[in-house]
């Protein structure tokens, strides 16, 4: 049994402790009967998968990150009711072309923060 095959199959993360556990599993594979799918339940039941303090970190900066994302998107939204709000009561052609072209601007903005709290939550789950 590689160590390699060990981690995909347990999905430990590969870290010191959870190497020690496959040495210790891989002595009692090769000295028992135990097929390789029973050393690797051990194993999901040994292994270290907690987060470094550096990983926490990481994770809470991204999560602030995609918070202010979110609150970018709030603010806009309120931003664009209120320029249609402006629309309808506007009877001035040169404020209602300004006022369109404002909503468009920020739905395009909230567009681009979508994408990118997509793109943090794919890092977050990786």
């Amino acid at each position: 049994m590689l160590y390699s095959e060990f981690v995909e199959n347990t999905g430990c993360k590969d870290n010191k402790h959870n190497y020690e556990v496959y040495r210790n599993l891989e002595v009692m594979y090769m000295n028992s009967d135990l097929s390789k799918e029973t050393i690797y339940e051990y194993g999901k039941k040994l292994v270290d998968n907690s987060k470094s303090a550096e990983e926490i970190a990481l994770e809470q900066e991204i999560n602030a990150e995609i918070a202010q994302y979110k609150e970018g998107i709030a603010n806009n939204k309120l931003d664009i009711e209120r320029y249609q709000s402006y629309l309808q009561t506007e009877d001035d052609a040169h404020w209602k072309k300004v006022w369109k072209a404002s909503i468009k601007a920020l739905k395009e903005q909230n567009k681009e923060f979508r994408n990118k709290i997509a793109g943090l939550k794919w890092v977050l789950q990786a």
